[in-house]
């Protein structure tokens, strides 16, 4: 077995900002282990940031009167899905620029803390995954849409601040109960999130 890929080019900084995105996984051979910006397409590179980028020249993402940037959002009923059975769930570090909206924060760069799928991937695409981007890849029984849909706010909030160890447990709760038992945040500094 291989060891993960460590996560080297993340800044050690308090000021990176926690939010919900969804990716899907490739279907084709090739790709079957590779996260993918759900409306885009594009890739997401493993064990370095995503870093945005735009098409105009006037500016640097993210715009403050463009659309560019790398997306998430605070309330997970509000996120967009591709139409895909290969959806995955999961939190994301913002950090460099960072932008607010209405719902959530658009940033210069991004990496996922910890991801969710559901039943359309495999138990050997979801470890070399976490191989691969070196964070918690949870299964779940439910599709991740449907887990965004059973995850109430003030949940949201807690797992957004949750170790990533302790995600996989209080995913479990929220698929088994309608009210779920909540862990007491712990603190930690979101770079040991990422390379934990």
């Amino acid at each position: 077995m291989t060891a993960p890929h460590r996560v080297t080019a993340v800044p050690d900084v308090p000021a990176a900002v926690l939010g919900w995105r969804t990716w899907r996984v490739g279907r084709r051979a090739q790709h079957r282990h590779a996260l993918f910006s759900p409306l885009t397409g594009t890739p997401w590179p493993a064990a370095r940031p995503m870093v945005a980028a735009c098409a105009s020249p006037r500016h640097t993402p993210p715009g403050d009167s463009c659309p560019c940037g790398l997306y998430a959002v605070a309330d997970t009923t509000t996120l967009g899905w591709s139409p895909s059975d290969h959806e995955v769930l999961g939190v994301v570090a913002l950090w460099g620029d960072v932008v607010e909206g209405q719902y959530g924060w658009r940033a210069s760069h991004a990496y996922p803390r910890f991801l969710v799928t559901g039943p359309g991937i495999s138990a050997e695409q979801r470890a070399v995954i976490a191989r691969r981007y070196g964070v918690g890849v949870h299964a779940s029984e439910l599709p991740p849409r449907e887990l965004a849909r059973r995850l109430d706010r003030p949940t949201a909030d807690v797992l957004r601040h949750t170790d990533a160890a302790d995600a996989g447990d209080l995913l479990a709760e929220v698929t088994r109960r309608r009210d779920p038992v909540l862990p007491a945040p712990r603190r930690r500094s979101w770079r040991s999130w990422l390379t934990s």
